[in-house]
């Protein structure tokens, strides 16, 4: 049965892989949302920049998304949201998987190629099953025919079906009814397709129904429906065992036991699997379920084994060397010195010097005796108080690199950090002198530092041996003086046996750990000692430290905590930081993935959440990277290929990866909006869900969520949990926040009165305002994105109590004033409020405090400076109304809703009065007016 297995799985594969080169990359790749400029397609084709736009399927809730409709959209908050293009892939995938199993399971003799045809259908109806959350119709809505044809030909279903299968729309329309089961033969066709094709959209109707249970009720609703599910010939497929592991302090372990979980499985692959808010979520087939764990376990160890805890080489930034992890036998080094494994930088660093001795004399004796065998010295920039004369070794020759590995092992040697084991450094350099039988050159002996000195002597030593073989097998041979150093003779130890190989332990700890949670134990602690790892708490032993040495990720040895089990006397020099083995694993494996990562360590990252494979099969044609890719906010925010790693668009669908889970969410508002503004676009051009947590992650059903989100940060986006639909606007947001953080004159007052909705108005008017002004100056005019801000909240009428009076008093001051022109002052853009500011401010001195005695006194001014500076709208704007009824209509409104109602009967201070003056100047200026007044000058904007 396995062979019938595996043969179904290549032939799902083959169709699915097919469908994402011919239908995803050949069209759905260039369906983006927004239109790009002449500049922007020219730099695309030039290969200087990659289209970054969002897929549209991408931006659109295949379940979990938002609707006007309350009750609706509490319907659609059940479910976890996840875009379009994966929940139809999602369908594809277990549609295609389910049938090939199905189909050969039942029939082993099926003819492959006519079946493969067929899937090559099941694929295209799958993918748009859809088809009314594509078009953004209502649900059940009937699809036009047209409809189905634009989209069919759209995404290039007719040239992947091909001519022999060819369907016309009807027929896709038909297929389409009968895969969603409730709207089964309501338009029936001129022509019923192939019935062997009719007869496989149950496969479509059962992925869908899994797929929206999975994302809804989780994995015992799917089990139970595969068990009462009649669509399946064969039990193969209902029998499935639940994998659930939550261990959110190990995020980097989970990723790896996921893979190899997946990786075990096949032939295939799991039903589902997903790593999510700490929780690794599989089912994987029931038969072989305990099998499977043990080989994953397994090979998760091995793996470790391998890059993590075998030998490894430290130097320390003095150029100390020092060997780790493991004890190796002299060929053991050898082969690892010449190996991969030891990399390139670090060989450079094991000849490290002062950077005094970067001179010219230095360098010129350096190629007098190395350069004839490609060794000449190429110093980098100074850059401290060490320098390497070869900081890139690869791009020496074979043979200069074989010497200087070569070298590097005597100066390993030479250098290693003391131990009682090996000779004091003095002696080990009279030693290897001596070894060589010859005076070292004049130069090398004068030079005072003695560590300095020691990595000449072991480049000095090599070109010796280069020209003599005896010198080569005194130093480096079988019975030479390294491998004595190394292992010690005569009974004597070596440095190897000072060498503490706890890389095993480490690896059995983690391996013991897996077991115990997949076998349901509470905790998996196993430990028990005095002190507490410093991340999961868990009791540990003394010895349950490290040095800065091991190089865990950014953690830090601290003698001081405050912490039960820390050592407490802020007087001590000594560090001591406690952490669990599998911790210490963990954060071993963040540096090693870090390796390949660009960018600086920062600190201990905040736990990021976004799961690498989604929905059924998700393993079908991923490719099993021994390493994970690691993709940054930078790297999914970069456009340009020549600044570095660019994410193309569907690669997630072809290899795994960890996504942004080095970043630290900032401490400064100005860093945070901008670290926020890069995670949500993260998400929509990754099309995966982002999770943060502060503290214990939960299981969160958005698609971007922050457990903590500081909260002027939330009112600003809408809240800490956003659904799809809802990032669009949140990051129009958070680009306008940064631009009112980055402009002098606004800053972070006017960013908090923007991020409350409250006051949102008032900052928009605010900040465009003293753009537009700026703008006159000469300056670019970077106020639009507030002009359209503003006429969205008074479209939508968000405007609080206060904003609404200053928007109606604006909208009325453009039936008495004529519009000023684009490059007319302030002032004058506020005359008409500010004459009735004033007048009223000078009533009020006076004692007169009704209301009528204001609205005369308000009309009466207007009436007279608007005629004198012959500033009076034409009659056009006024519909009808005199003149003088319009002033008196003005100033009425302005007492009743402003002066009373805003204001309170008093005057306002000077920074609520700009607030005030910011909104009526733009409502004034954006009013709509006739032609004839517009004709009178130049518009604002």
């Amino acid at each position: 049965m396995s062979a019938i297995q595996q043969e179904a799985t290549d032939l799902a594969a083959r169709v699915y892989q097919a469908f994402m080169r011919d239908v995803l990359e050949a069209h759905v790749l260039k369906d983006r949302v927004g239109q790009l400029s002449d500049k922007k397609n020219k730099q695309i084709d030039a290969e200087r920049e990659i289209d970054a736009r969002v897929l549209r399927l991408m931006s659109i809730s295949g379940k979990g998304g938002t609707a006007a409709d309350p009750e609706l959209g509490q319907r659609y908050a059940e479910s976890t949201n996840v875009t379009l293009l994966d929940h139809l892939l999602s369908v594809v995938r277990g549609a295609v998987t389910f049938a090939a199993l199905d189909v050969l399971g039942s029939n082993p003799d099926a003819d492959h190629d006519a079946l493969s045809e067929q899937l090559r259908v099941l694929a295209a109806i799958a993918f748009v099953h859809d088809l009314d959350k594509d078009l953004q119709l209502k649900r059940d809505a009937a699809l036009l025919l047209e409809q189905v044809a634009e989209r069919w030909s759209r995404y290039g279903l007719d040239l992947f079906v091909g001519e022999e299968c060819r369907l016309a729309p009807d027929q896709v329309r038909y297929l389409i009814e009968q895969a969603e089961t409730s709207q089964a033969h309501r338009s029936p066709p001129s022509i019923y397709p192939p019935r062997r094709i009719e007869q496989l959209m149950k496969y479509v109707a059962l992925a869908d129904k899994l797929d929206g249970l999975w994302l809804k009720d989780g994995v015992d609703a799917v089990l139970e429906r595969l068990r009462t599910d009649g669509s399946l010939s064969t039990d193969l497929l209902r029998d499935w065992a639940i994998v659930d592991l939550f261990d959110p302090h190990h995020p980097f372990l989970m990723d790896e036991l996921q893979r190899e979980i997946s990786a075990k499985c096949s032939p295939v692959p799991p039903l589902i699997e997903v790593h999510q808010d700490g929780r690794l979520l599989m089912l994987i087939p029931a038969d072989r379920a305990d099998e499977i764990k043990v080989r994953a376990i397994k090979a998760t160890c091995s793996f470790l084994s391998r890059k993590l805890f075998g030998m490894r080489i430290n130097i320390s930034n003095r150029g100390t060397p020092e060997i780790l992890d493991s004890a190796p036998t002299h060929e053991s080094l050898i082969e690892f010195l010449a190996s991969t494994d030891f990399p390139d930088r670090d060989l450079g660093r094991l000849f490290l010097v002062k950077a005094t001795l970067a001179n010219a004399e230095i360098t010129q004796q350096l190629d007098a005796l190395l350069g004839d065998i490609g060794l000449g010295p190429t110093w980098p920039p100074a850059a401290g108080q060490t320098l390497t004369p070869y900081p890139l070794p690869s791009v020496l020759s074979e043979d200069a690199q074989l010497n200087l590995r070569k070298a590097g092992h005597l100066a390993l040697l030479l250098s290693h950090k003391q131990v009682k084991e090996l000779p004091d450094y003095a002696h080990r350099e009279q030693l290897a002198v001596e070894t060589v039988g010859q005076e070292r050159p004049k130069w090398v002996e004068a030079i005072m530092d003695s560590a300095s000195r020691r990595a000449f002597t072991a480049l000095w030593a090599m070109r010796k041996a280069v020209d003599d073989t005896e010198i080569d097998g005194r130093i480096w041979g079988p019975e030479g003086l390294l491998k004595r150093w190394l292992e010690g003779e005569e009974g004597r130890r070596g440095l190897r046996d000072n060498i503490e190989g706890s890389g095993d332990d480490i690896v059995d700890a983690v391996s013991r750990h897996f077991i115990d949670r997949l076998g349901a134990t509470p905790t998996g602690n196993t430990e028990d000692g005095p002190n507490r790892c410093i991340f999961t708490d868990f009791p540990v032993s003394n010895k349950a430290t490290f040095a800065s040495a091991d190089k865990l990720y950014e953690v830090k040895k601290s003698a001081f905590s405050g912490r039960d089990g820390r050592l407490e006397s802020i007087e001590s020099a000594l560090g001591e930081t406690h952490i669990s083995p599998v911790s210490y694993a963990e954060h071993r494996l963040r540096t090693f993935v870090h390796a390949s990562v660009v960018g600086k360590p920062d600190g201990i990252p905040t736990l990021l959440s976004s799961p690498s494979t989604t929905g059924l099969f998700a393993a079908l044609t991923l490719n099993n990277d021994r390493t994970l890719g690691a993709l940054s906010i930078y790297d999914l925010a970069r456009e340009q290929p020549a600044k570095g790693l660019v994410y193309q668009g569907i690669d997630i669908y072809r290899h795994r990866y960890r996504v942004a889970r080095f970043e630290r969410i900032q401490d400064r508002t100005e860093d945070q909006v901008d670290q926020l503004r890069l995670l949500l676009r993260a998400a929509l051009r990754i099309g995966r869900p982002i999770h943060l947590f502060r503290g214990l992650p939960t299981p969160e059903k958005a698609f971007f969520a922050f457990d903590a989100m500081p909260r002027r940060l939330a009112d600003l986006i809408g809240g800490s949990r956003l659904r799809i639909e809802q990032l669009p606007e949140a990051l129009q947001r958070l680009e306008t926040a940064q631009l009112i953080l980055g402009t002098n004159g606004l800053g972070f007052e006017v960013f908090d009165r923007y991020a409350r909705a409250e006051t949102r108005l008032g900052a928009t008017c605010l900040s465009w305002a003293q753009l537009h002004d700026a703008s006159k100056d000469g300056q670019p005019d970077r106020g639009a994105r507030f002009r359209r801000e503003f006429e969205q909240l008074i479209k939508e009428n968000d405007m609080s109590e206060i904003e609404a009076p200053l928007v109606a008093l604006g909208r009325a001051a453009a039936r008495i004033q004529q519009r000023p022109r684009w490059d007319a002052s302030a002032n004058e853009e506020l005359l008409t409020f500010n004459l009735s500011l004033e007048t009223a401010i000078n009533v009020w001195k006076l004692r007169q405090r009704d209301g009528e005695s204001l609205t005369m006194a308000i009309a009466g001014e207007l009436e007279t400076n608007l005629a004198r500076k012959h500033k009076i709208a034409a009659a056009a704007n006024r519909d009808g109304e005199k003149l003088q009824e319009a002033f008196l209509a003005f100033a009425r409104r302005f007492v009743e809703d402003v002066w009373f109602g805003v204001l309170n009967g008093r005057p306002p201070a000077q920074a609520n009065r700009r607030v005030l003056a910011s909104i009526y100047r733009m409502s004034f200026l954006t009013a709509p007016r006739p032609k004839v007044d517009a004709d009178q000058s130049t518009t604002t904007d």
